[in-house]
C-alpha cells in the first residue's frame, strides 16, 4: 500500500479488525513528535458464530411455541452486537484522517464500507482502504503505520556489527 500524492498530508489511522478485537494506531498525533504510537484495543462482546453440527433433531410430535428458531434469535443477537461494536470503533476513528483497515475476515470488509457510507451521508471525503491481513503482533502493526505514513526510519547496524568492519 504506497500512500497516494494527494494524502500525504493526512494523518493515518491503521484499524486492524475482527470479531473479537479492534486495534487502533494513529500516526500525526501527539505520540507523532518522535514517539511510538499508541496502541488502541477494543474488546467485543461478539460471541463466536456457531457452526451446524450436521445433525438436526427434530420431533414431529412436539408443536413449535409459535416463536422464531433459536438459531435465527442467535443470529440477530449476534448482527446487534456487531453493528454496536462496529458503531463503537467507528466512533474512535478521527474525521479527517486517512484510515486503513485491517483484518482476516469480512468484518474489516464491512467496516470499510460503513465508513464510507457514513462519510457520504456527512459529506466527508477521507480515503479508506482496506485489505486482507492475518493477525499481527504490535511491532508489525507500528511498522505498518510507519509504512503508511512515509516514515519508515533508515536501517541501523547493531553496535557491535560497526566493530566488525
Amino acid at each position: 500500500m504506497t500512500l497516494q500524492r494527494e494524502h500525504q498530508h493526512r494523518p493515518v489511522t491503521l484499524v486492524w479488525l475482527d470479531t473479537d478485537e479492534a486495534i487502533l494506531l494513529r500516526s500525526g498525533g501527539p505520540a507523532a513528535a518522535g514517539g511510538e504510537p499508541e496502541i488502541r484495543r477494543i474488546r467485543s462482546e461478539v460471541p463466536p458464530h456457531r457452526r451446524a453440527t450436521g445433525q438436526a433433531h427434530h420431533d414431529s410430535r412436539v408443536r413449535s411455541g409459535g416463536g422464531a428458531d433459536p438459531d435465527d434469535l442467535a443470529d440477530r443477537r449476534r448482527e446487534r452486537l456487531l453493528a454496536a461494536y462496529l458503531r463503537d470503533v467507528a466512533a474512535l476513528v478521527p474525521p479527517g484522517d486517512r484510515v486503513v483497515v485491517l483484518g482476516p475476515g469480512p468484518v474489516h470488509g464491512r467496516f470499510a464500507t460503513e465508513l464510507r457510507a457514513a462519510d457520504a451521508r456527512h459529506r466527508r471525503d477521507r480515503p479508506v482502504e482496506d485489505a486482507t491481513a492475518p493477525p499481527l503482533t504490535d511491532r508489525q502493526l507500528r511498522a505498518r503505520l510507519r509504512e503508511l505514513a512515509g516514515t519508515v526510519p533508515e536501517r541501523q547496524l547493531p553496535a557491535n556489527a560497526a566493530a566488525r568492519t
